[in-house]
């Protein structure tokens, strides 16, 4: 499938392409579809939700990385590309430090719920596939 996708159909011996040739540009489009099964539909909405499941993977990885870096205490956060990982994951962390407090004032759990969310959400996507 993966090498149907990678070239163009004509369709035409005059240079003009009937809308259901596919060019290169969808081929890369579609390229995240490839692991799929060959059955499977190819609509807009598979399209978004393999999209948005490869998001959250790598948010999920992104997010591993901020939790396991917050166990050393003299990181310097305001450095590249750390503070980049701070900007990316601290807003969405917030939203689950205001819902669970820190245990004995120390340990934040927070990253438990997030993580939690982030697969109910990568199950969800992968149901809609």
């Amino acid at each position: 499938m993966a090498a149907l996708l990678l070239k163009a159909i004509p369709v035409s011996m005059s240079g003009y392409s009937n809308s259901n040739s596919i060019s290169t540009m969808g081929a890369l489009f579609f390229a995240s579809l490839r692991d799929r099964p060959s059955g499977a539909l190819n609509t807009p909405l598979t399209v978004v939700a393999a999209g948005l499941g490869k998001w959250l993977d790598i948010y999920s990885g992104v997010l591993m990385v901020r939790v396991l870096l917050s166990w050393f205490p003299n990181i310097p956060w305001e450095r590249q590309p750390l503070s980049a990982i701070r900007d990316l994951c601290d807003p969405y962390l917030n939203l689950f430090r205001n819902i669970i407090p820190p245990v004995f004032d120390t340990l934040d759990v927070s990253p438990l719920l997030a993580f939690a969310v982030l697969g109910t959400l990568g199950s969800i996507l992968q149901t809609a596939m």
